[in-house]
């Protein structure tokens, strides 16, 4: 029916609203109307704020399905009143084109909002329209807390514009403790918006009768206050005197401009933060000349006694009672179980604050992800201290109430019940479980799957000699010599038998040592004459501590990521190397979240590397243990045998939901 057909038929129907009869001329002009397989997600931050003439970012979301055209994206920012505030730029075409959508499409897009945007909370609201007719609106489904209007905009955020203050957090250790002559590290939090300009943050000692010490913490924060959004968080270090008086000091932070320096910036008190009379927020407490051990002790987690299923993440509460260190260690974490076997579960990690200027109370936290594969059972959590450069030099320390030491100088700290679990009931380590489908899954549970791997890469025929083997749950692969005395590449991966574009993937792994070892885990494919190649990781110890890849035992304490979009024959997209702990002393996961434009790195769930790349092809997963590059060449001081093992507790991938 014509347009004109239905706008004089509707006329005589009293009861239509025009909010109505828009939508069904909408409806009439959009061919795509009700196409729902596309949903829009809330922004990534879904609460904004910034001040008139700043610049916000809104982290666009949606779980798509191939569209019929390229659509833009339309940006409102809608009053109270109703009207669009949006500026000039805010509409925009999406990186992917939305005829290439496919699963989760996440992307930034920035907007300048202009310096006479009048002051309030819009709604953020948002949609795809047709190129060639911006009325040509495009209807959706709605993912969790999303609305939409009449006029088939979709509500996913708020922008509050220079309504809101940064809040001030209390220290992530309120109440510190230092003797004369040590230094004492604070960890500064805010809950942030940018500010008008760069501000210096300044840091009072005050005692008992009001007096501010003469110890100074002021400083630029490491991100300028300009750019302050959201969680802003760092650490910094000040020394007390060797004459401080003993006492108890509280702790008063705030912002202030240099150019007028008794000028302080009116800022919001936090959950336990109070404000004096002179605009100074107390955010903490440090005792100073308070009796401290003269060895660190290992404090009881905060919680000693922990539960989780198989597949669950669980939160340990590091604590210590610390004296500065004599160089930077690392912390181990080992789950024991009731015979004494120490499980394929690493905690292992670098504390937050280096631990050579520990001191007093030091606590935080840290996530490890049970496998699906975990025996249930009772385990104890022991902990400890070691050096990079000799992990297995542990660090003596002091017991602390409630904690023992084993003959191995490892400190009973907790213990984790686990109780059975499916392969299905977790999400990628660190990540929103709800935001994927478990798609692959193997465990190493049953021997080596056939099914699911090959021993040899496409281009070869399988050695022979064999150098890989699944035990107790563990796929192995070791450096061994064949027939002919020689080293030789062992690759295992799922080319013709498992392929996936996009999603997340993740491998839980423990390292080889020596010269020449080169172990990987990566995706490829070979349509043609095209070698895309995505490198989760690559480690090179061989190389040694001038290299930055080994220690001076050839123990691997670095890894890289790289991608290649066209094979690694072309130029790459990018490349991070990370240096870590030891990789060989325990178990780490490994993984990539790709997505249609961008691919981010993961470290112990941990983001350390995003890089924006488009790559469309289905990929398969490859394990492997090659020498040479980075590593050199092995030699007879290289450990041959299943005792020095690429060892993988599992793989798995998801897709987005």
């Amino acid at each position: 029916m014509p347009v004109k057909e239905i706008l004089k038929s509707l006329q005589k129907l009293s009861e239509f609203s025009y909010g109505v009869l828009l939508a069904i001329l909408l409806l009439a002009l959009s061919p795509e109307a009700w196409a729902q397989g596309t949903t829009v997600q809330r922004l990534g931050t879904p609460g904004l704020t910034a001040a008139p003439g700043q610049s916000v970012t809104l982290a666009m979301r949606f779980n798509a399905v191939p569209m019929a055209e390229d659509y833009g994206v339309f940006v409102h920012f809608v009053d109270a009143s109703g009207v669009n505030h949006a500026p000039a730029g805010a509409d925009h075409s999406p990186p992917v084109a939305t005829s290439r959508w496919s699963g989760t499409v996440a992307y930034n897009h920035t907007v300048a909002l202009p310096s006479t945007l009048p002051r309030g909370t819009y709604s953020i609201r948002v949609g795809l329209y047709q190129q060639r007719s911006p009325w040509g609106r495009v209807s959706l489904g709605m993912g969790t807390g999303v609305t939409v209007d009449d006029q088939f905009r979709y509500t996913v955020g708020t922008l509050t514009v220079g309504a809101a203050t940064s809040e001030i957090l209390q220290l992530a250790t309120p109440s510190l403790s230092a003797q004369p002559g040590q230094s004492v590290t604070l960890g500064m939090r805010w809950n942030a918006v940018p500010q008008g300009q760069d501000y210096y943050v300044f840091v009072h000692f005050v005692n008992a009768s009001g007096t501010q010490m003469p110890l100074s913490g002021d400083h630029l924060p490491p991100v300028s206050t300009a750019t302050w959004n959201g969680a802003v968080s760092y650490n910094r270090t000040v020394m007390v005197p060797s004459s401080f008086p003993a006492g108890q000091y509280t702790i008063r932070v705030g912002l202030y401009s240099m150019a007028a320096p008794d000028t302080r910036i009116a800022l919001r008190a936090g959950p336990g933060v109070t404000v004096d009379g002179e605009t100074r927020y107390t955010a903490g407490t440090l005792t100073v000349g308070q009796t401290q051990p003269t060895t660190t002790q290992v404090l009881q987690l905060s919680n000693p006694a922990l539960s989780a299923q198989a597949g669950q993440t669980v939160t340990l509460g590091m604590r210590w009672n610390a004296v500065p260190m004599s160089q930077n260690y690392s912390a181990f974490v080992h789950f024991v179980n009731a015979s004494g076997v120490q499980m394929p579960l690493s905690g292992d990690h670098l504390p937050p604050v280096d631990t050579s200027v520990w001191s007093g109370a030091i606590s935080y936290n840290r996530t490890v992800t049970v496998p699906t594969n975990f025996p249930a059972g009772k385990y104890t959590i022991r902990v400890g201290l070691y050096p990079l450069s000799a992990p297995n030099n542990r660090v003596t320390l002091a017991a602390g109430p409630g904690v023992t030491a084993d003959s191995e100088t490892r400190y009973i700290a907790g213990t984790l019940d686990v109780t059975g679990g499916t392969t299905s009931s977790g999400g990628p380590v660190g990540q929103d479980a709800s935001q994927y489908v478990l798609t692959f899954s193997e465990e190493f549970n049953s021997g080596f799957d056939t099914g699911k791997w090959n021993d040899h890469i496409w281009y070869e025929t399988p050695n022979p000699t064999i150098n890989y083997a699944v035990r107790n749950g563990v796929l192995k692969i070791w450096p061994q010599r064949d027939a002919s005395g020689s080293f030789f590449n062992r690759t295992i991966d799922t080319d013709g038998k498992y392929y996936q574009t996009y999603g997340y993937f993740e491998m839980e792994a423990k390292l080889p040592i020596g010269r020449g070892v080169w172990p990987a885990f990566w995706l490829f494919n070979h349509p043609g004459d095209r070698r895309p190649e995505i490198d989760i990781m690559e480690a090179y110890p061989g190389g040694g501590p001038n290299s930055g890849w080994g220690d001076a035992n050839l123990h691997p304490v670095a890894f890289a990521a790289t991608v290649w979009p066209n094979g690694a024959s072309n130029p790459n997209a990018g490349h991070k190397t990370l240096q870590t702990v030891d990789l060989s002393a325990g178990f780490h996961t490994y993984a990539v979240k790709w997505e249609p434009g961008r691919q981010t790195f993961y470290f112990d769930g941990q983001p350390f590397w995003t890089v924006n790349v488009s790559m469309g092809d289905p990929m398969y997963i490859m394990l492997d243990l090659w020498f040479g590059s980075a590593s050199g060449t092995p030699d007879s001081t290289t450990p041959t045998g299943e005792g020095n093992s690429f060892e993988v507790n599992y793989v798995r991938a998801w897709q987005f939901r």
